[in-house]
């Protein structure tokens, strides 16, 4: 179902303070979408129609290789643009997006966007320096795939996933966070990743519940990142 258009204040958070007039045409193409938690929001290779960003609640995009493999792409939270290379470069979507929670989302159709992008370039310059950014983080990742062990991945992801959850507000100590969702982000089996964790409990790191992993010692954690 589509909702009203948002309120200026929350483009001008997620897009800076770009001109008046380019703001009024962004407020008439974005409208409010909402999501159940468990819901799809687009697919994994579906034409790339639109832009979208978080209101509220969380989202994740996974991809699934040709062999059936699962890798989570990355989370998102209020605030966030999620998948606008396709924006950029009009191929289809990476991997397919999932309400973590019940969300609200705002989009926009893409050929609209582009339109008022054309005409501002400081919009365009907001949407490629997120493209930037992820592109630093998944060298980030593949660095930490390469070099780091399964318990160090591990430990990283814990840490990043607690500074994010603090700077959407929300607590830093209890992840709201799967075993399976923290195997894709570590690129490691969950098997593994449950291995890792009961070892990580019997010392007292973390604390391990239904869909959730509660953080006990942060600085055990940080020696075991080598952060």
């Amino acid at each position: 179902m589509i909702f009203q258009h948002p309120e200026t204040t929350l483009l001008i958070n997620v897009f800076g303070h770009i001109p008046a007039v380019h703001l009024a045409r962004l407020q008439a193409i974005f409208f409010e979408r909402r999501y159940k938690a468990g819901e799809a929001i687009f697919l994994q290779g579906d034409v790339a129609r639109s832009i979208y960003l978080v209101a509220e609640g969380r989202v994740k995009i996974d991809r699934v290789t040709p062999d059936g493999n699962q890798c989570i792409l990355c989370m998102r939270g209020p605030g966030d643009v999620f998948c606008p290379v396709p924006l950029l470069d009009c191929g289809c979507q990476l991997g397919t997006a999932w309400a973590m929670t019940d969300v609200t989302l705002l989009w926009a159709d893409r050929d609209a966007f582009n339109e008022v992008a054309r005409d501002c370039p400081e919009l365009l310059a907001e949407v490629q320096k997120d493209c930037l950014l992820e592109v630093r983080k998944l060298l980030s990742r593949m660095e930490s795939l390469a070099f780091r062990s399964v318990q160090e991945r591990v430990a990283i992801t814990l840490l990043d996933e607690s500074r994010r959850q603090e700077h959407f507000g929300e607590s830093s100590l209890e992840l709201r966070m799967t075993q399976q969702e923290l195997a894709g982000l570590v690129g490691a089996s969950r098997e593994s990743v449950s291995r890792t964790l009961s070892k990580m409990e019997q010392e007292e790191m973390v604390e391990t519940l239904r869909g959730r992993i509660i953080i006990r010692d942060r600085e055990k954690l940080q020696k075991l990142a080598r952060r």
